[in-house]
């Protein structure tokens, strides 16, 4: 414990100095976090939806051969790669030299594909991830449910897909096979064959690029005007993903005792979105947009020897600005991903190391690249400042602002089931966090999540940060109450049951009649992580829950909430089978969820006699049915 208050203690005195440096000339004018954008040569601190032009949403006003790029993205990789390959089409236009009429790629989110005249398009290249246990994204729901139940003869139509997942999950993929199924069964063309990628591995994603740009120009496109108005798309949506609301944050508590660094670190947090017009239902989770420390960024900017207040462009994907320039501290700080390496930033290095400082000292920096899998390892095991601090001593590098910020990735935003429910306060939204802490042992340096670690230790009560609703809707209660329904959420997996029970409970105050509802938490000791215990267990002696706890390491054998349900085998089955309850597992999907699933197909072979397969079978179909519904993570 005295270690981590040691370095707490530290990073707020950097902070402070970092502040201090601030208004004395180093980075900045005023110690302002707020006075970053550049207008007329001065700072201005009021956020504002940008009036700046999308490059990705210009109507074109000139014949050309239109490519459809559609991307479907629960957490913006997908279109991230969307983008990626618009610019790469853009740049094969102007170096060709070939082409008497270019390429004219339009980039849409699939929420958008009502806009298609599908009898218009010649080639349509589809980039949609799989999220969580299988599911399409959100936001392409619609289009996957328009795929699946469409079948018109498409036989015009060329198309490749790109499908992004995580192997860690059973159905790794699903939704990208799914949707290059049902364009072959339309009749489409493949140009290539569907493509998997694991993990953001641009390894894969970087050649499937090239192999789509060396395969256009060989397909015959009608030169015509296009008839998509890119412009008017996402109008009037309110705040999204895009254009987030700015949450004031009202309460934030610790709900663990720390007594030493083995101990879990858990938050809750009460964000105000009065005004905001966001509404969610029970299930759903909060996005929410972090500041990279400002520390890191003052340190990689040090690295690279460029000052702060240099002003930049906005990405496009910048959720508070108009066309005025940024300070390039302030871009990072906001805007760009300082916890995962992209490939590129690695060959910028490549192309600088000097060969004259080669020695044994520095061999190993140099044995990085000369293999795929060496290269993968080391960027899985790194961070942006990192990368510049092991390199700085043999590499001669001089990049631009500009050229720097092109070879990282965008802040994405992190998401956080909701742990309350509207019907008791739809202006309030509440998460549950567990700050992430660890070593990394191949470089023996501290490291933190970045969002739970500026929820924590920077964002106070009062401040504002950005957020937005992202939807669940596979995770629902049912709306008949007397339903029994069965909660498995350890750790932080807890917090979208917290706001089910409220519902619960609120039924039975409005005199309603609830079917038996049984709670498995577990954690690793009943007196310092037992979250939100008063609550718990003032509802399970009102009757409103069953609660089972688990406390895996308050005895000498380790016990988990897989254990608990094997003991209760009998009365699950009857609840499962005979009254049609429905099964919610929240929480760990590489072991736990795994670990539970087991444990249910179990108790279907000894108190449902059924055989393995059978017992798979029929926890499939519970799926499908939406009784046995998953909102699960890998960690």
């Amino acid at each position: 414990m005295i270690e981590w208050v040691i370095g707490f203690l530290a990073v707020m005195i950097g902070y402070i100095t970092f502040l201090i440096r601030s208004s004395s000339g180093s980075h900045f004018e005023d110690n302002s976090i707020d006075a970053f954008i550049i207008k007329d040569g001065k700072e201005i601190g009021n956020k504002q939806q940008g009036t700046k032009k999308d490059k990705y949403r210009r109507n074109y006003t000139s014949e050309g051969r239109q490519i459809l790029i559609i991307y479907g993205t629960e957490y913006g990789f997908s279109e991230e790669v969307a983008r990626n390959l618009h610019d790469r089409i853009t740049s094969f236009n102007s170096t060709s030299g070939t082409l008497n009429v270019e390429f004219q790629p339009r980039t849409i989110n699939a929420k958008h594909y009502s806009s298609i005249v599908w009898d218009q398009e010649t080639v349509c290249i589809v980039i949609i991830s799989t999220s969580g246990d299988g599911v399409p994204p959100t936001d392409a729901r619609d289009f996957y449910e328009f795929l699946s139940k469409s079948s018109p003869n498409m036989s015009h139509l060329k198309f490749c897909v790109l499908a992004l997942g995580d192997s860690n999950y059973p159905q790794y993929c699903k939704t990208g096979k799914v949707v290059n199924q049902r364009f072959l069964d339309m009749s489409c063309n493949p140009i290539l064959q569907c493509e998997l990628v694991d993990s953001e591995d641009w390894n894969v994603i970087n050649p499937w690029i090239d192999k789509v740009i060396n395969l256009l120009p060989n397909i015959e496109i009608e030169v015509k005007m296009d008839y998509l108005d890119l412009e008017g798309l996402g109008e009037g949506e309110g705040h999204s993903r895009n254009n987030p609301f700015m949450a004031k944050l009202k309460v934030k508590k610790q709900l663990t005792v720390l007594d030493d660094t083995e101990d879990r670190e858990t938050i809750h947090c009460e964000f105000d979105i009065a005004d905001s017009g966001l509404t969610w239902t029970s299930g759903d989770a909060l996005g929410i947009y972090p500041d990279n420390h400002p520390i890191y960024v003052d340190n990689i900017l040090s690295l690279l020897g460029i000052n702060g207040t240099v002003c930049v462009d906005p990405p496009v994907w910048a959720y508070i600005t108009d066309k005025d320039k940024i300070r390039i501290m302030m871009a990072l700080m906001k805007f760009y991903d300082l916890k995962h390496v992209k490939p590129e930033l690695l060959y910028e290095i490549k192309a600088s190391l000097s060969e004259s400082l080669r020695s044994a000292e520095y061999e190993h920096l140099f044995e990085i690249f000369e293999s795929d899998d060496a290269l993968v390892q080391y960027i899985k095991t790194r961070e942006v400042m990192d990368v510049l601090e092991e390199f700085s001593a043999v590499m001669s590098i001089d990049m631009t602002p500009e050229k720097f910020l092109s070879l990282l990735k965008p802040l994405q935003p992190r998401y956080y089931s909701i742990s309350s429910s509207p019907l008791i306060d739809p202006n309030t939204a509440c998460i549950t966090a567990a700050v992430v802490r660890y070593k990394s042992e191949e470089i023996q340096k501290k490291k933190e999540g970045v969002t739970t670690a500026y929820l924590q230790d920077r964002l106070v009560v009062m401040d504002t940060c950005p957020v937005f609703i992202s939807r669940n809707p596979d995770f629902r209660l049912p709306s008949n109450h007397e339903i029994p329904i069965i909660l498995i959420g350890p750790g932080t997996g807890l917090a979208p049951f917290r706001a089910f029970i409220q519902e619960r409970e609120m039924a039975v105050e409005h005199e309603s009649v609830i079917g038996p509802t049984l709670l498995y938490f577990g954690c690793r000791h009943k007196e310092k992580d037992f979250l939100y215990r008063n609550e718990l267990e003032t509802w399970h002696r009102k009757g409103i829950i069953q609660l089972r706890t688990a406390f895996s390491r308050d005895q000498d054998r380790k016990v988990y909430v897989q254990d608990l349900l094997l003991e209760d085998g009998n009365k699950l089955w009857h609840l499962i089978y005979q009254n049609e309850g429905i099964i919610y597992v929240c929480g760990d999907a590489r072991r736990m969820a795994h670990d539970v699933h087991y444990a249910l197909l179990e108790i279907a072979q000894v108190q449902g006699h059924l055989s393995e397969t059978d017992a798979t079978k029929y926890f499939y179909e519970l799926e499908q049915e939406g009784r046995y519904q998953k909102d699960v993570w890998v960690t």
